[in-house]
């Protein structure tokens, strides 16, 4: 998928991710991210692979969590340019916008944030080796919402054939466990309920958590917003994924992406992803 594609799947998923963010954990953020704040300061904001600025408008439109500071990260230059032209010169809070990766931003000098927020993230990473080096990045008491963390469960309807469609998503989900990036492992596809363990060993104090579900349908034969492209890609995902394994044959699966193509022309096509939000903290760096 070439960038001005990408960018576009981006802006397509928010309403997706409005949908899908569970309110009992974002409202327990806000809530315990103005506690210490009373004074009218705001809290410092870090957001990991923040894309094309998506939750800045979010939290812009609500208001709830202002004022704040809020500095994002992504690697992809192309996602950082595009927020910059989208968020435009005046902001709604100081902001910082840097074409960086997690480790290279980790490994520069910083200064502890109050909150750090990371949505559909984790998932593509190795979070068991993650999680441990991010507790310093949050003052001692601060908050970390891992939001729309993928958990393991994909389903598309109506139904092809029962068996090829299991076969699917199951390879589907394999190429995300099996995933290598820059030589490491980095994609979990049960990252969601894995957080619910491993953020107690890591020594974060899980404060809430819920599902994040996305559910895509049509309505008197039309999508919401730009959702059938948002659907589009998904299917471009699982043509990307699944064109080299040696486990399908390609035709096979060539036909199987026609039939949801055209059930997606039709207005047809129903998809859900079950995912998790996460709200911990930590009381102090390992």
């Amino acid at each position: 998928m070439d960038d001005a594609s990408f960018i576009r799947y981006l802006a397509a998923k928010r309403s997706v991710d409005d949908r899908a963010l569970n309110r009992r954990v974002w409202d327990a953020m806000l809530g315990a991210a103005r506690m210490p704040f009373a004074s009218g300061d705001g809290p410092r904001v870090l957001e990991l692979g923040g894309g094309i600025g998506t939750m800045i408008d979010r939290v812009a439109e609500e208001g709830r969590l202002l004022p704040a500071s809020w500095t994002m990260i992504d690697e992809q230059p192309a996602l950082i340019a595009t927020a910059r032209e989208r968020l435009g010169t005046t902001p709604p809070f100081p902001l910082e916008l840097l074409a960086t990766g997690f480790d290279a931003y980790l490994a520069a000098p910083f200064r502890p944030f109050d909150l750090v927020m990371a949505n559909a993230f984790l998932d593509l990473l190795d979070a068991p080796s993650v999680l441990p080096r991010m507790t310093g990045l949050c003052r001692p008491g601060g908050l970390f919402l891992f939001s729309i963390t993928f958990d393991g469960l994909t389903a598309l309807e109506p139904e092809i054939d029962r068996d090829l469609d299991a076969r699917i998503v199951e390879l589907y989900h394999r190429t995300m466990d099996e995933r290598i990036s820059a030589g490491k492992r980095s994609g979990d596809s049960r990252c969601g309920r894995h957080l619910l363990t491993l953020l107690p060993r890591y020594g974060y104090r899980i404060m809430a958590a819920g599902s994040s579900d996305w559910i895509v349908h049509p309505s008197s034969g039309r999508y919401p917003a730009d959702e059938r492209f948002f659907l589009a890609c998904i299917l471009d995902f699982f043509q990307e994924s699944l064109s080299a394994r040696a486990e399908l044959d390609r035709t096979t699966l060539h036909r199987w992406l026609g039939a949801r193509r055209e059930q997606l022309a039709r207005a047809e096509l129903v998809f859900m992803a079950h995912q998790l939000d996460v709200l911990a903290s930590v009381e102090a760096p390992l």
